[in-house]
């Protein structure tokens, strides 16, 4: 098949200490989480040696913090917001009294910038069908 859908059944789907359920979507070369955190509930402060998260908030909003040159910085994300989160100590909250969601995409950068084929690579074809 040319194209994987995959449901939640195909997940690995785990709730963790703090209520929060996520099911990962485990590939070779990334990984995706769909995160719902409950209101008034903190993840735990971690950091990550090799790999990088993306954000992505789609429900709801979220406050993330992290440590950056000794000293922790603070920002709110609201639906449609995303976080590069790289190497740093952070923690993800949500200080609201509803449900927030968001989606975690993590990869190991390999340091090739591949910007110019992301841009270009579509190709608009005819389907012949």
């Amino acid at each position: 098949m040319e194209v994987d859908i995959l449901t939640k059944l195909d997940s690995i789907s785990v709730t963790k200490g703090n209520k929060t359920n996520v099911d990962y979507y485990i590939f070779d070369e990334f990984e995706v989480h769909l995160n719902r955190i409950p209101p008034n509930s903190k993840q735990e402060w971690h950091l990550h040696k090799i790999i990088e998260e993306v954000l992505v908030v789609t429900e709801g909003q979220v406050d993330i913090m992290w440590k950056e040159n000794e000293k922790f910085m603070h920002e709110t994300l609201v639906k449609g917001s995303l976080a590069r989160v790289k190497k740093s100590i952070h923690v993800i909250e949500n200080n609201s009294n509803n449900w927030a969601e968001f989606i975690v995409f993590r990869m190991v950068p390999s340091g090739n910038v591949n910007r110019e084929i992301i841009k270009n690579d579509k190709v608009v074809v005819e389907p012949d069908f």
